[in-house]
């Protein structure tokens, strides 16, 4: 999986055109349909474009989100998958959490990788060996819940093996039930003050099927709380790694 903008300011952001757009016009027209293409002028590159394809490309949401000093947006619609720091839940998780459920950004958002720990490596363009000059600083996001991931991992410690090192990877099963207990607080915590606003507006049963509760506390089980967390995408432990520094 692709990462895009790894700690990378959001004015000097830059991704390439993928290939298929160097073809033919034609071809150019299709990559531009299912493209986010941004140009942030900067002194050192006024021509600065950048593509982001949402079906494609991972989002890394890091330190100071929901970034006030930019204008992200165009990202935050297109993108498909996010990738967050998972050891953040009192600060920028929170934040995206509560920007999910009140459906204020990331439209399209179906999964969302928590990541547990981030390991660089020297020998990644091994591991990856499409990587080029162009793509330092980026990485890749390796889900722990997904067995063709798990192949890679496994691929790549054989490898390691064979040269001498012994990369240590977390288990799936050692971080994601901590991982889901501390997540499953803060989406029920946000809910719940997300119903409390609600109240506060004015929002009534008429105003939302008649599933809208009108009454407070309200309880975990209730039909609402429940309707509410099933429209959040999925949460995932993964890993990320970094090739060259």
């Amino acid at each position: 999986m692709d990462l895009f903008a790894k700690n990378v300011p959001w004015e000097n952001w830059r991704l390439l055109p993928p290939v298929v757009a160097h073809v033919c016009r034609e071809s150019r027209e299709v990559a531009l349909n299912y493209s986010v293409v941004r140009g942030f002028p900067t002194a050192e590159d006024v021509d600065t474009t950048t593509w982001f394809i949402g079906s494609r490309d991972i989002l890394e949401l890091h330190s100071g989100y929901p970034y006030p000093l930019s204008n992200p947006e165009p990202f935050f619609s297109a993108a498909e998958r996010l990738a967050i720091n998972a050891g953040d839940f009192e600060g920028e998780i929170k934040v995206v959490i509560k920007d999910l459920i009140e459906g204020q950004r990331f439209h399209n958002v179906k999964v969302v990788y928590l990541i547990v720990e981030q390991i660089e490596t020297a020998y990644w363009p091994r591991f990856r060996p499409d990587m080029t000059e162009q793509d330092k600083g980026k990485g890749t996001v390796l889900d722990l819940c997904s067995d063709e991931d798990q192949r890679e991992i496994d691929g790549y410690k054989a490898w390691a093996r064979f040269q001498e090192m012994s990369p240590v990877f977390p288990q799936r099963q050692d971080v994601e039930l901590i991982l889901r207990s501390s997540l499953d607080k803060i989406i029920l915590e946000e809910i719940c003050r997300y119903h409390e606003r609600l109240l506060q507006a004015g929002y009534s049963e008429e105003d939302t099927s008649g599933s809208f509760p009108t009454t407070t506390p309200i309880t975990p089980d209730h039909p609402w709380i429940l309707q509410q967390w099933r429209r959040l995408p999925e949460f995932r432990p993964a890993i990320l790694i970094l090739g060259w520094r």
